[in-house]
């Protein structure tokens, strides 16, 4: 594993991700992998994945012959919801889509093409996953989203959410009632405004049963109107909390998911 700093314009300061190589990546020089993108939940950040027992659990089983080899790229976002902020001046999503993706096609051995690259995320992660990628529809072949935060934006719906989510969803979308870009970032908006006469992408969205904040009940309503948007999906809805107690088993059915729809080198 790796801490990367990153130079980009997007963000005030360089950003930092943590690249998680597969095992045979120094051993096989002339091998290519795809690379999949994970945004962390609301209290997380880039590390997540490793200090939470993802990471070494994946490469486990990578090794055994478990799981394909891919790269993973977790990017440091913490209150984002990777998102471009209201005032511009930090742009996550211009971040996600640009400088991103070009240091790390510049620096590691990845597959080229949209069918070798994914993304994903967990809860505020999970929203960025998804609406990054209808709003680049061309730059991944695999999305997913595990308890997805794919809920209403407008002012007037802010008062339903905690503290903590109206805290960050001003902070980044705008202050005011007059002064806001959360309609243009609102998840359901943004599907609104699509429609795909050929699949851009396969999608599955999972959800823990009993989440505190009915997040299941949200992907299953989201699930179907990405089908109806023309966008191929599957919901997957088990017990489980919104924590790492489900989290911790359900990425690694998640990684396992991407890793069934990767393009590899032959």
């Amino acid at each position: 594993m790796r801490w990367e700093t990153i130079a980009t314009a997007s963000l005030p300061d360089p950003a930092r991700a943590l690249v998680i190589r597969p095992p045979s990546y120094d051993a096989s020089p002339g091998r290519r992998y795809p690379v999949l993108y994970f945004l962390h939940d609301g209290y997380g950040d880039g590390r997540t994945l490793e200090r939470r027992g993802v990471a070494n659990e994946a490469l486990a089983r990578m090794r055994d012959g478990r799981l394909p080899e891919f790269l993973i790229v977790a990017p440091d976002g913490p209150g984002s919801w990777f998102s471009d902020s209201y005032d511009g001046r930090r742009r996550y999503e211009e971040f996600l889509t640009g400088d991103l993706p070009r240091f790390v096609e510049a620096r590691y051995r990845v597959v080229p093409g949209q069918r070798s690259r994914g993304i994903t995320g967990i809860s505020m992660g999970g929203y960025g996953a998804v609406k990054t990628a209808l709003r680049h529809p061309d730059l991944y072949g695999s999305v997913s989203s595990l308890s997805g935060a794919l809920i209403p934006m407008s002012w007037s719906d802010l008062e339903r959410y905690t503290f903590m989510a109206r805290f960050t969803l001003r902070r980044v979308f705008g202050s005011s009632p007059e002064h806001n870009s959360l309609d243009a970032n609102d998840a359901w908006n943004v599907l609104w405004g699509v429609c795909f006469e050929r699949p851009p992408f396969e999608a599955t969205l999972r959800g823990g049963t009993d989440d505190i904040y009915g997040l299941d009940g949200v992907a299953a309503q989201y699930g179907m109107l990405l089908n109806e948007r023309g966008v191929p999906t599957t919901v997957i809805l088990r017990p489980g909390g919104h924590d790492w107690d489900y989290w911790g088993p359900a990425m690694q059915d998640i990684l396992a998911w991407h890793g069934s729809q990767f393009e590899y080198d032959p």
